[in-house]
């Protein structure tokens, strides 16, 4: 019995040893949570006649436990690696095989039903799961939360949209006169003030639209004359100011045309100093595309916002996170990944999924948020590792020696005979 319980204490030392050198060997390994080895005593038949007694039988590693503690956080150069602050994991997809990541070491890849189209995957392949954004109702993106969780593409090309709206503030001087030639686009002594910006008609096709100011008539009344690609001028459009040189007309003006814009003068006054622009805004765009992967942003949220090279930017998906009631039961599948246990006492309990910080009745305690642009390091303290390895060679020694004593006393038993 004195040989098993040492060949019991060198087998756990051995166990909690190889535990300590995994942590070791992934101390920057990124999104690593350390293991500890637990230990508990075996017991053999109680002695004949003992009541309160009993032999022991040695020791077992009984299990193995995960500390899914946080690991610090450090910046990354490409935007789209994640590090999630809090609880919670990335749901990761391999073929409808679902496992559950902290390494949010991120990328594009191709999309095989699409040229145009990229998948988020980590870093082995796997696809990144999360909410779809649509862009049906709001060019800008929309996140349907609805569905369940799907695998994350982005599309690289923004189409164009027509700019249908124009907002124009400009000061008009109020002390010029009338001028005495018909309004001329072409002679700048027929109008008082002109400002050109560039529009985009459906398919993204750039046109050059001028608006020219023209005094129509002593006082607060005005004529506006539009133009588009230096074509046929349109209008006149009465405006008018009161008193104080605040705009009287309604707005917008439908300026008609191709694309046909409407202009919204509202902020335009009349005072006694020189023409100017005070500001320009529209919408509609050209065509554009996404350059590389620093052309994205991942908010707290989980928000992916995209960057186009038309100077647009629009939501294209959301990440989805996994929580569990008790996540130190999960299944060690190696590469930075877990499985759920599925023990109805032991094991890992229900998945809860969610967006990032977002807290419901299901989940009180909520998720944890996203750091776009970062990594979360390995949770493993070096220092108590190396202070624990000590430990358990010391065991081991021990062990080992207690071993080669109780071999020498049956070898001198042997002997003895």
């Amino acid at each position: 019995m004195s040989l098993v319980l040492s060949l019991s204490a060198l087998n756990a030392a051995s166990t909690a040893l190889d535990v300590i050198g995994n942590n070791i060997a992934n101390s920057q390994t990124i999104g690593f949570k350390t293991s500890k080895a637990r230990f508990a005593d075996l017991y053999a038949a109680s002695v004949s006649g003992a009541s309160n007694s009993a032999l022991g039988a040695g020791v077992n590693a009984a299990t193995v436990y995960q500390q899914f503690t946080q690991g610090d956080v450090m910046q990354s150069d490409n935007p789209l690696d994640m590090a999630i602050t809090g609880k919670g994991f990335f749901r990761l997809n391999n073929g409808g095989t679902i496992t559950y990541s902290r390494d949010g070491q991120f990328q594009l890849s191709y999309d095989a039903s699409s040229a145009d189209k990229r998948v988020l995957v980590n870093r082995t392949g796997l696809n990144v799961t999360g909410y779809p954004a649509e862009f049906t109702t709001d060019p800008k993106g929309v996140i349907v939360t609805t569905s369940a969780p799907q695998n994350i593409s982005v599309d690289t090309v923004m189409p164009a949209a027509a700019t249908t709206a124009v907002v124009l503030g400009a000061t008009l001087d109020a002390r010029v006169a009338v001028p005495v030639a018909p309004f001329d686009p072409n002679d700048s002594l027929s109008y008082t003030g002109t400002a050109g910006l560039t529009v985009f008609d459906a398919a993204g096709a750039s046109h050059d639209m001028r608006t020219y100011f023209v005094k129509s008539a002593p006082g607060n009344l005005w004529n506006l004359y539009s133009t588009m690609d230096a074509g046929v001028p349109t209008g006149p459009f009465p405006l008018s100011f009161d008193p104080q040189g605040l705009l009287t007309t309604a707005m917008p003006l439908s300026l008609g045309g191709s694309p046909a814009v409407t202009l919204d003068l509202t902020g335009t006054v009349q005072y006694g100093r020189p023409f100017s622009v005070d500001s320009i805004t529209h919408d509609g765009y050209p065509q554009g595309a996404i350059q590389s992967s620093s052309g994205f942003s991942v908010g707290n949220d989980g928000v992916i916002q995209a960057f186009y090279s038309n100077g647009q930017s629009r939501k294209v998906a959301q990440i989805v996170l996994a929580s569990f009631v008790n996540p130190e039961a999960l299944i060690n599948m190696g590469d930075n990944q877990w499985m759920p246990n599925g023990d109805p006492v032991r094991g890992s309990g229900v998945v809860t999924l969610d967006t990032p910080g977002r807290s419901t009745g299901a989940n009180p305690m909520g998720m944890g948020t996203i750091q776009g642009g970062a990594k979360e390091q390995s949770n493993v303290d070096l220092t108590t590792e190396l202070v624990a390895m000590i430990e358990q060679q010391r065991n081991y020694q021990a062990s080992a020696q207690t071993f080669k004593i109780q071999d020498q006393v049956l070898q001198n038993l042997v002997n003895a005979r």
